[in-house]
């Protein structure tokens, strides 16, 4: 959430499966703010997995092969690699064979009307390193054979920075990535609430939370720790990461919430992120 003063262009959606989504932009006007929203629309179309004529369900299918890709979708996959290296690979896209695993099928949404899942799949043991499976060249990528990539968090990162560069004053919320422009409508910075329930006042920077509470169902959830290609067990509820983009920021978050709380301060500050904010468990590691 984003608190504001008077001044501006509030708009309030939701995308990404339900996810709840936010535009504040000073100085602009209505048509600025509906290009975002239907540029937010647009981008879900074209590279969610949830619809098997999506260009990423497509890539998916096609495994194996070199593939032509759109700009967007070859950027998209150059900006997985970055976030892999940036994790030191616990950000990795090519887990969407361990996400089905686990039974997350369908949007979050859906799952919540009919928890039952609807199909098995083989038990994969391992998640591959990202840079070994996926090659992009100029128009075209080629992931191999058996393998599918999930966008996740990273797409919608990196969606709210290009965004919010539109703006010379504004925030994005794209369902807990934020990223933020200017002095605020009060010319005070962003108040942004983090997991802890505390604000943080930003300007230009990025913000996101991550953790395992959101996307939740019988037996599992939807952050897959890479190195087990299971649904992390980890001691961090959640974690609200300051970075200086919303994508850096969203790999951050993610990241300490698989290091755990005993090495999450230490891992993000050895990646040049030391504001956060953490939510334990009351319970010890969950699964």
């Amino acid at each position: 959430m984003i608190t504001t003063g008077d001044h501006h262009i509030r708009h309030v959606f939701t995308a990404f499966g339900g996810a709840r989504c936010e535009v504040i932009a000073c100085g602009a006007n209505e048509d600025d703010v509906s290009a975002v929203v239907a540029d937010t629309y647009a981008f879900e179309r074209q590279l969610t997995r949830f619809d098997p004529c999506s260009e990423l369900s497509r890539f998916n299918a096609l495994a194996g092969a070199q593939v032509p890709v759109s700009a967007l979708l070859g950027e998209l996959l150059r900006v997985c690699v970055d976030a892999y290296e940036l994790s030191d690979g616990l950000v990795n896209a090519a887990c969407l064979p361990a996400l089905l695993d686990a039974g997350y099928d369908r949007s979050i949404t859906e799952m919540r009307r009919a928890p039952a899942p609807r199909a098995r799949w083989s038990r994969h043991d391992t998640v591959p390193p990202l840079p070994s499976v996926l090659e992009i060249g100029h128009g075209w990528a080629r992931l191999a054979a058996g393998c599918a990539i999930d966008l996740g968090g990273v797409g919608k990162g990196w969606l709210a920075d290009r965004l919010c560069e539109r703006f010379d004053n504004a925030a994005i919320n794209l369902g807990g990535d934020v990223r933020t422009r200017g002095v605020g409508p009060d010319s005070g910075g962003w108040a942004v609430a983090l997991c802890d329930g505390s604000f943080w006042t930003v300007r230009d920077a990025g913000v996101a939370t991550s953790g395992i509470s959101g996307r939740r169902w019988p037996g599992g959830h939807h952050l897959i720790d890479p190195r087990t290609a299971l649904p992390a067990r980890t001691d961090v509820t959640a974690v609200s990461v300051v970075a200086k983009t919303a994508v850096n920021a969203e790999v951050l978050a993610k990241g300490a919430c698989l290091m755990g709380s005993s090495d999450a301060s230490t891992w993000l500050g050895a990646h040049g992120s030391a504001r956060h904010a953490l939510v334990l468990t009351t319970g010890g590691l969950a699964a």
